[in-house]
């Protein structure tokens, strides 16, 4: 389960680039073509919202350590708050301004996160290697 939890955890950190590329690529457009490519990142938003929600539960599964599962819960979490960074703040003026950038900062933040995650998911998998060549039932 550990090797499944590394590799889900690596597919998540592919959506979360692809997520970074969509948003950049609705801002660098205009007109109706922005409204589709911002589509595009919002559907792919909601997914990364159940992946990470069932990145929690994977990580309870395979059981890579608490630290671990906490960060895993800290990005779930953070990926609920960008609904609100982005459209809480209100879409015109200095509150807007001030949505959209802690909307940005905050999915860095998750993308961040979830590289530490799977870092430390690579790390279980071969403690667990290491003690399968030792001999050691784990």
């Amino acid at each position: 389960m550990k090797l499944f939890f590394l590799g889900w955890t690596r597919f998540v950190v592919v959506l979360l680039v692809l997520q970074v590329g969509l948003a950049g690529w609705g801002a660098v457009s205009g007109g109706g073509e922005r409204v589709m490519r911002f589509i595009a990142h919002a559907g792919n938003g909601g997914m990364l919202f159940l992946w990470l929600m069932l990145s929690v539960v994977f990580a309870l599964i395979a059981r890579p350590g608490w630290k671990t599962v906490l960060l895993t819960a800290l990005s779930a979490f953070m990926i609920f708050l960008q609904g609100a960074f982005a459209y809480g703040f209100g879409t015109e003026g200095v509150g807007g301004g001030v949505g959209i950038a802690l909307h940005a900062l905050n999915g860095l933040a998750i993308l961040t996160l979830q590289v530490v995650v799977a870092r430390r998911a690579k790390r279980a998998v071969d403690a667990k290697r290491a003690l399968k060549a030792e001999g050691v039932p784990a």
